[in-house]
């Protein structure tokens, strides 16, 4: 049989696996900028209100466009000198609301529990910011590796978020949880 033929079906499930290679790749390059790990308590927080956002409008095709807007809003308010943090926070209380007034998130299982998860994501978050740079890394890493469990449990369920950005943000937040405990102990 032709080689070529043979490595046809590697190929292909390696094309099925883009997500993981895109989580591979952002997670180097954001690691490439560690400062001491509470930096990317953002990540936390984007993760956590772009589920929200998605649950709150129950369109799961509508998955990476969500992550693009949420990624250039952080952008944009950062080239403006503006905290990011307590934007996203008013924004996460305007989409309950709107979840909440719409009934998405009044919806029995993955639904209901987008607010309690942002709640606690976004708490992780923001005690992680004020904490002292030893405990705040930590907290950003157990935060992350939380959300993986949660993307692992959206993947499984193939519910509120697209299977491709699950899978993608499973190995993003355990890639950037294990290089924060990796660097701490390294530094």
């Amino acid at each position: 049989m032709n080689t070529a033929i043979q490595q046809r079906p590697r190929l292909y499930a390696l094309l099925r696996r883009w997500p993981t290679a895109l989580g591979v790749g952002v997670a180097a390059l954001t690691l490439s900028d560690f400062d001491d790990g509470r930096e990317f308590a953002i990540v936390l927080l984007i993760a956590s209100i772009g589920y929200l956002a998605i649950a709150v409008l129950e369109r799961p095709e509508a998955t990476w466009w969500v992550l693009i807007g949420l990624l250039a809003g952080v952008v944009c308010m950062r080239l403006l000198n503006i905290a990011p943090e307590p934007v996203l926070v008013v924004a996460a209380v305007a989409m309950t609301i709107v979840g909440l007034v719409r009934g998405s998130l009044r919806r029995l299982w993955l639904p209901a529990l987008q607010i309690p998860a942002t709640l606690m994501f976004g708490a992780v978050a923001f005690i992680a910011i004020a904490a002292g740079s030893q405990v705040g890394s930590t907290l950003v890493a157990v935060g992350l590796l939380g959300h993986t469990v949660w993307d692992v449990v959206h993947l499984r369920a193939q519910a509120i978020v697209s299977p491709s950005l699950a899978e993608w943000c499973a190995v993003l937040d355990t890639l950037i949880a294990v290089g924060i405990l990796v660097l701490l102990v390294a530094l």
